[in-house]
């Protein structure tokens, strides 16, 4: 068994195969998980493996990104599953195609590959061998992807395969045998390259290294209402802030990137183009563009923070979502930070902003985010279209000068 030479720091844990998939949106605004036969299949496949596997002390079977923990490095540990993994095994979609995330894994993946073959490690048609594509929805007869060959293969002898697609074969039961003969196949194609080379962990390059260059221009919006650091609500300790609302981190030690990061890597996933921003200069981005708000409560304690807060309420367009986020297990401002909370979310409410919410934990966060991104480009496809082209006199309702600027105390106190 020749090994790879190890490039990089070492991931803690390697794995068998690296399932790569595009992520589906969330039907209408219902809160459901829209990838269960991608889990299901997952969990199927991961069977499979460890039943024809030798075991190996210290490997795990498979890697999905479902498993990765609220508040962690999404992208920094989505590379370093993709160096520790054996076999990459994409579902082939319409979807995949269109994504720059999905498709970034692969590139990141066959990068590795590359690197290996290049430096002798490894012949590039046993490095071939490490990828195990799956047609998994099938593709409209007008689009061309050499990929799809290799897919096909899998079930050439199985017409229901290339018909339907693996992920109809997994849902009905009338498929049931079809099924089990295609995932038997996939496993021993997962396991056996492994036996002829295992692949060392090595460095696979960053998604952004990788993914096809997109529009400078974003097709999606997260902005951030939150103090800051130079100007914290009373209270509140200055280091609960950065020096940017951007930047914000709600949960502290517990995530690892500001949140308006987490937001933006779930539109990323769906396919969109992100900008995150400080609500304060997102004006010119919102009045085109769907997005989510993401809000402080604790604003509201700042000099003049609630009519900033209806200011800022009443100004936004319809497809921009807001949601009003708090950390309920801060054992110093858990229940203060509901109160403000509920304050936030009367004001709201009370300036038109029926489809507001609240979460209080980075799992209720991130298991929303999809939800939010879903419905704020559907209302922008309702409602933004009615504005014009840009020119005299057709100019949305501006979001900035009902907002004050950098959350600067009025002239007038506010009345609670």
């Amino acid at each position: 068994m020749t090994p790879l030479t190890a490039a990089g720091a070492a991931p803690t844990r390697e794995t068998y195969f690296f399932l790569s998939y595009a992520h589906s949106a969330p039907v209408r605004s219902a809160r459901t998980e829209t990838d269960v036969w991608v889990r299901r299949f997952f969990a199927d496949l991961s069977n499979e493996v460890g039943r024809l596997a030798a075991p190996r002390p210290g490997v795990e079977i498979g890697f999905i990104d479902q498993h990765i923990p609220p508040g962690a490095d999404v992208k920094a540990a989505l590379v370093g599953a993709l160096g520790a993994a054996q076999v990459f095994v994409p579902l082939y979609s319409p979807g995949y195609f269109n994504r720059p995330w999905a498709l970034g894994e692969q590139k990141s993946f066959l990068a590795r590959l590359l690197t290996a073959a290049g430096a002798g490690s490894v012949p590039p048609v046993v490095a071939a061998e490490h990828v195990a594509p799956v047609l998994w929805i099938p593709i409209p007869s007008g689009e061309a992807h050499p990929e799809l060959d290799a897919a096909l293969d899998l079930g050439r002898d199985v017409p229901e395969y290339a018909e339907n697609g693996m992920r109809a074969l997994c849902m009905l039961n009338a498929y049931l045998d079809q099924y089990r003969v295609l995932l038997g196949r996939l496993a021993r194609r997962i396991v056996e390259p492994t036996q002829r080379i295992w692949l060392r962990p090595s460095r696979a390059p960053a998604l952004d290294e990788v993914s096809r260059q997109t529009s400078a221009d974003p097709a999606f919006v997260v902005a951030v209402l939150a103090p800051t650091r130079d100007r914290p609500p009373q209270g509140r300790e200055p280091s609960s802030y950065a020096e940017r609302s951007s930047l914000w981190r709600p949960f502290g030690a517990r995530q690892e990137l500001p949140l308006a990061e987490y937001a933006a890597s779930t539109a990323e996933r769906l396919g969109l183009p992100v900008r995150t921003t400080d609500f304060v200069d997102a004006e010119d981005l919102l009045e085109i563009r769907p997005g989510v708000v993401l809000i402080d409560p604790w604003i509201t304690e700042l000099p003049g923070g609630v009519s900033t807060l209806r200011a800022a309420a009443r100004a936004l367009p319809q497809w921009a979502v807001p949601l009003v986020v708090t950390d309920a297990d801060d054992p110093r401002d858990a229940q203060r930070s509901a109160d403000l909370a509920r304050l936030a979310l009367g004001v709201l409410q009370d300036a038109g902003m029926t489809r507001v919410r609240w979460v209080g934990r980075m799992g209720e966060f991130a298991e929303l985010m999809p939800t939010l991104v879903t419905e704020a480009r559907r209302l922008y496809l309702k409602h933004g279209a009615v504005f014009p082209a840009s020119g005299p006199g057709t100019r949305p309702p501006s979001l900035r000068t009902p907002v004050p600027s950098s959350f600067k105390a009025p002239e007038v106190p506010d009345e609670q």
